[in-house]
């Protein structure tokens, strides 16, 4: 029975429906039940949400994650890029004939405004960096002579290591930017416990959309070969849920997720389809 289902097998039943693009074409092409398909995916959000935790990040948190890697490793390139093309003019100027001291004694002193601990700062924490590019957005407005200093530095595509320094301030924006929002996420995450309410809603709501769905393949003309597709998984998986708790009065089946409380009852929703010969949508 669909109602003994537990929330990890919901899951797992309807995912190839919504993020397999294979199975998903197939679900779209069966007009019978090409119209449940936006239920079927608010249904699948649900039971998402609601599943176990387990111990890694939520899949928001984990994008949020990798875009911030990306932001980093940018944010890492463009800080060398100004480091060292400081550097690199430094030896142009004390390698010319005669040798342009001043010039090269300049790089000295601006390379250690804008580094003063070299490097170091490429293994501080983003909120770090972030910082010290906003410390470098205020050295350039208080002493403009840098920034004059550093648009004499060529740099590829016609540029000028002010343009880089320019780039390499607006990426610790980013930084800044993902890192709040990573801050609000988790706190959200961590203030928004999944309650037995939320999960039997959730329960309810996937109930209803696949034995819609269920029902309405039963008035299919599809091919047989895609209807058993669709549909065979889903009843497979309640026959054997059904006999897992076989032992059991009727309502009093309990899910694993939540110990000792009964299931949500879908009988209600597992009756539900087409009346009258009339699709459900």
């Amino acid at each position: 029975m669909l109602k003994h289902l537990m929330i990890e097998e919901m899951v797992a039943l309807v995912s190839p429906w919504v993020e397999n693009a294979q199975r998903k074409r197939l679900f779209l092409s069966i007009p019978e039940i090409t119209g449940l398909h936006p239920k079927v995916v608010v249904a699948h959000e649900a039971v998402l949400a609601v599943r176990p935790s387990k111990a890694g990040p939520s899949a928001q948190m984990s994008a949020l994650n990798d875009e911030l890697g990306r932001v980093d490793v940018r944010h890492d390139h463009l800080a060398r890029a100004v480091c060292w093309g400081i550097d690199a003019h430094r030896e142009h100027c004390l390698g010319a004939d005669p040798p342009e001291r001043e010039r090269a004694a300049a790089c000295d002193q601006v390379q250690a405004k804008l580094f003063p601990g070299g490097l170091n700062i490429l293994k501080a924490s983003p909120t770090a960096e972030a910082g010290n590019t906003a410390r470098i957005a205020r050295l350039l407005d208080e002493e403009p002579s840098i920034g004059e200093f550093l648009k004499g530095i060529p740099a590829p595509g016609k540029t000028t290591l002010l343009h880089t320094t320019q780039r390499w301030i607006k990426v610790g924006k980013e930084l800044e930017a993902i890192e709040h929002r990573r801050d609000e996420l988790a706190a959200k995450e961590k203030t928004a416990p999944v309650t037995k309410a939320t999960i039997a809603a959730a329960r309810s709501q996937w109930f209803r959309a696949v034995s819609a769905v269920l029902a309405n393949l039963e008035l299919s003309d599809a091919p047989a070969e895609a209807i058993e597709t669709i549909r065979g998984p889903v009843l497979k998986a309640s026959e054997r849920a059904g006999k897992r708790y076989g032992g059991t009065s009727a309502g009093e089946g309990a899910s694993q997720e939540e110990p000792g409380e009964p299931a949500v009852d879908g009988s209600e929703d597992e009756d539900a389809g087409a009346a009258g010969g009339d699709l459900v949508t």
